[in-house]
């Protein structure tokens, strides 16, 4: 498989190299900041409350993952629902939301927690 990347400015580039597949764009964020709409991916290795602006395009998607047992509380400018945050607890807890033009929905979270194949336990609280 070709390796393809996602730059922020000029999108999806294939390179001619061979391996890794398709890599996101990922960025640490930790403290009190703002995580970039523009990066696919924030990861976060400590405690940490993010903001996140606006979406550029309807259809964006932002990937929060938690690699710390400690709080990541992720608060949108704008949400397309009634949640204002999102907290990640576990190692491993994710969320995905996709811009809609108007504000941020919550399409996806996931708890890093060990489950078995029929329980659902620690999911990142919605609130």
């Amino acid at each position: 498989m070709p390796r393809v990347t996602y730059d922020a400015t000029k999108g999806l580039i294939q390179e001619d190299k061979t391996g890794n597949g398709f890599v996101m764009g990922t960025e640490t964020k930790n403290g009190t900041t703002a995580a970039t709409p523009g990066v696919a991916c924030t990861l976060s290795t400590t405690t940490a409350a993010l903001s996140l602006a606006a979406g550029a395009v309807v259809g964006q998607l932002k990937w929060f993952i938690s690699t710390t047992a400690n709080d990541v509380v992720i608060t949108p400018a704008s949400t397309a629902g009634a949640y204002a945050t999102v907290t990640l607890t576990n190692i491993g807890d994710s969320c995905c939301v996709m811009w809609t033009g108007s504000g941020w929905a919550l399409i996806s979270r996931m708890s890093g927690a060990a489950q078995g194949a029929t329980a659902v336990v620690d999911l990142p609280v919605v609130a």
